[in-house]
């Protein structure tokens, strides 16, 4: 129970769904990610990416969006979209 209070305390703090969260501590636990396979760990971080777009659209269509929040928002998609890219190369 208390890790999966923690889990999803993880997934708010950084603005990423439970699985993405999930995905990141098995990865964690199983040691990096030699340990699991390139197809999930893109898979992870296309969903995260996927959230972070619908939270960027919300967050601008609001009536008054936080632009600092909108700026973290798109660093971390920007910085998702280079581990993807990252990940393809190495894994070809």
């Amino acid at each position: 129970m208390f890790d999966l209070v923690k889990l999803i305390a993880t997934a708010l703090q950084y603005g990423v769904t439970v699985a993405g969260a999930a995905a990141d501590r098995q990865l964690l636990l199983n040691g990096g990610i030699k340990s699991m396979s390139l197809n999930t760990r893109l898979d992870a971080l296309k969903e995260r990416h996927a959230s972070l777009e619908t939270r960027i659209f919300d967050e601008d269509h609001r009536p008054s969006p936080d632009s600092q929040a909108l700026t973290k928002l798109k660093l971390e998609k920007l910085r998702l979209k280079e581990e993807m890219e990252r990940l393809r190369a190495s894994g070809t």
